[in-house]
């Protein structure tokens, strides 16, 4: 039962985006951890720390319950510019239940701190600002588009062989790679399957990286890293690279989950829980994609 609880809480952090290599060391240390509890309780002939376990996952669960509705923070004080631009990182934020529409997450202060530090090793404005301009400049896109050229312009086996040889600097970095090439290869095939791109279509990377700028500086603004003027210009600086690269709403998010996909792998039940979040997104009469239309606050 425990190790079903562990799997259900690393599949939500490759949800976020978060590397293989960040993964592993999650598991480790939450086995680490169990281990620990199973010792302790053993050793005190109650069960305790296990149920205690047990509590933590059964309320992230029941927050999991919720994820399909709309969350709106009614005294919002955004103009619809700023609401328009934190909603282009609306699937990331429906997917950890944060508002669509203000600045502030909803979480608390440490809530904040605690993701920031655990999922992306942020502890200060300093390592929150060089997180975030990594995204900017570079992020992982440029990778993406390698992976892609290699896998378009050659045959898979050419591909594996070129990324071995030119982009990898080590095994892990080389497995990491030939995964993500494998993926981008199921990911083609599920989403033309679905009729969510054509089949000469190459969804974008960008709102990949952006989507998670705009979330890190709402995040960063929670834990008291930025003030509400450093997040929304940080913020603000994404909305004209993402109206040059996307043209609707849907594009930007199935731009977004083929980039999810890629990254994490498909699994089928993922790829149904992105399906729903998706259409949640588009079509609930609260969602700011249907309260403001993609045009309107250019």
């Amino acid at each position: 039962m425990n190790q079903n609880m562990i799997e259900q809480y690393l599949q939500s952090l490759k949800a976020m985006g978060l590397t293989d290599e960040a993964i592993a060391m999650y598991r480790q240390q939450m086995e680490q951890q169990i281990n620990l509890t199973n010792q302790w309780a053993s050793q005190m002939g109650g069960q305790d720390f296990q149920q205690q376990f047990a509590n933590m996952f059964n309320a992230a669960q029941e927050e999991d319950d919720d994820e399909g509705e709309v969350q709106l923070n009614p005294d919002s004080t955004l103009t619809q510019a700023e609401q328009w631009a934190i909603a282009c990182g609306a699937d990331l934020a429906q997917l950890n239940g944060q508002y669509l529409n203000d600045l502030t997450t909803g979480f608390s202060k440490q809530e904040c701190r605690d993701m920031l530090s655990q999922w992306w090793d942020i502890d200060s404005k300093e390592e929150l600002q060089e997180m975030i301009e990594w995204l900017f400049t570079e992020g992982h896109r440029i990778q993406y588009d390698t992976i892609w050229q290699a896998m378009n312009t050659v045959s898979i086996k050419e591909s594996k062989a070129f990324l071995r040889e030119n982009v990898a600097n080590n095994e892990m970095e080389e497995e990491t790679l030939l995964q993500r090439l494998r993926n981008m290869r199921d990911a083609l095939e599920l989403f033309q399957e679905n009729k969510l791109i054509a089949a000469d279509t190459q969804p974008e990377m960008l709102i990949w990286d952006y989507a998670r700028i705009i979330n890190l500086s709402r995040g960063g603004f929670d834990a008291g890293y930025f003030n509400r003027e450093e997040a929304l210009t940080t913020i603000m600086r994404t909305v004209d690279p993402i109206r040059k690269m996307y043209n609707s709403w849907k594009q930007l998010s199935v731009s977004y989950q083929f980039a999810r996909c890629v990254w994490n792998g498909i699994q089928p039940e993922e790829f149904h829980d992105m399906m729903e979040g998706m259409e949640v997104l588009l079509t609930d009469p609260q969602s700011p994609w249907v309260t403001m239309k993609w045009d309107q606050a250019k």
